[in-house]
């Protein structure tokens, strides 16, 4: 009878959900993601003088595309100037493999 009760109630007058924000999940210290951008960053400087101006660029763009990644994991940005981050690391990240497929192009088929 208890159950047929809790079962009628819940029909009647379900409950309603909270609207309160969760708190925001506590996201980890990213170290490879760290590792690998100031891998990129020591590769660049290293490797300066060697570099074409496409590998120069695409370089630089994955650089900008971790970059927009860790700031949009880490840093603290309103809902503009999060959009404003994550569309600039996909133009990067478009950008760098763009710059990958010319060079590809440029050394073995050109």
């Amino acid at each position: 009878m208890a159950t047929l009760y809790k079962k009628l109630v819940k029909k009647v007058k379900p409950k309603t959900k909270k609207t309160e924000e969760k708190p925001q999940e506590k996201i980890g210290k990213d170290y490879w993601l760290i590792a690998i951008l100031l891998l990129t960053i020591f590769f660049l400087i290293l490797s300066w003088a060697q570099f074409d101006n496409i590998n120069r660029a695409l370089y630089v763009a994955l650089i900008i595309s971790l970059g927009a990644t860790y700031a949009r994991r880490h840093v603290n940005l309103n809902e503009n100037q999060e959009n404003l981050v994550s569309l600039g690391g996909m133009v990067a990240l478009i950008a760098a493999v763009a710059l990958f497929i010319i060079k590809i192009y440029y050394n073995f088929i050109a």
